[in-house]
């Protein structure tokens, strides 16, 4: 099974509720909102905008947004965390900012396996590299439609693992 990545938009005055304390994160109706699940390439993402596994500089630091800033106080095994409607469009226009070349440059498989990346074990052969980073690359791509999306709709986001 594993650790999958999720993001639910969802509407700015609910995330402040939720971040008051005035609604708890679980009564959110998961039929109310849009999702998108990233399937295990969260940290993998994470690592290729922001070189490191948790934290990150905006606005790269929001796609994935394992921020302390951004935890929600919840009661998930790995967290939960937000990002507001204007962090949401800051991310949404760096991720199209990133054209396929300027990925791939990024990319560094190598490294990726040496640090044990999730979902990777460490043990990955070298010609594994192109078929980890198209799905990278295709979770990505859902992620930029999902970004644009929210931010058109001037929503927020709130991620979590389960």
């Amino acid at each position: 099974m594993g650790m999958v990545g999720n993001y639910v938009a969802v509407a700015d005055l609910l995330l402040r509720q939720i971040i008051n304390g005035d609604k708890d994160i679980f009564e959110i109706d998961p039929t109310q909102h849009r999702l998108l699940d990233i399937d295990k390439s969260w940290q993998a993402i994470q690592y290729l905008l922001c070189k490191n596994v948790d934290g990150g500089e905006p606005p790269m630091g929001y796609v994935v947004p394992i921020r302390d800033e951004n935890a929600l106080d919840c009661e998930f095994d790995f967290g939960a965390f937000y990002i507001t409607a204007k962090q949401v469009k800051e991310a949404a226009d760096y991720l199209y900012s990133l054209d396929d070349n300027t990925l791939m440059n990024m990319y560094d498989f190598k490294l990726m396996v040496e640090n044990k990346i999730y979902p990777l074990h460490g043990k990955e052969k070298e010609d594994e590299g192109a078929i980890f980073y198209e799905y990278i690359y295709s979770h990505l791509s859902e992620l930029r439609k999902f970004f644009a999306f929210t931010a058109e709709e001037g929503y927020a986001i709130i991620f979590y693992v389960m």
